[in-house]
């Protein structure tokens, strides 16, 4: 099962029956995926098989300037929020803080 946060284009959560997260697809693997010269028909690629799995996440108690920080550290665009059990919550994306003036 595929979600995706109305409005943030640009990543994608892959859960499973539970809602618990498995995956994170970015345009960055797109990308990646697409470079690859020995990638003949994307269309015949699974998403599990360019999905990051156990992604880097953030939990949904955290405060805005501390996922900031983390967001700039891995210099990543979005984080899964992730409450118990690894369900997942939702999309945290850079534009999300900047929204609020953050950083």
């Amino acid at each position: 099962v595929m979600t995706r946060t109305p409005g943030r284009p640009g990543a994608t959560s892959v859960v499973d029956e539970h809602g618990c997260l498995v995956g994170f697809l970015t345009d960055g693997n797109l990308r990646r995926l697409l470079e690859q010269d020995r990638v003949r028909d994307v269309r015949a690629v699974r998403i599990d098989d360019v999905m990051t799995r156990s992604p880097r996440t953030i939990a949904p108690d955290t405060f805005a300037m501390e996922a900031m920080a983390s967001l700039r550290h891995h210099r990543v665009d979005q984080l899964p929020v992730v409450a118990g059990a690894g369900r997942l919550v939702g999309l945290l994306a850079v534009q999300d803080l900047l929204d609020l003036r953050i950083g």
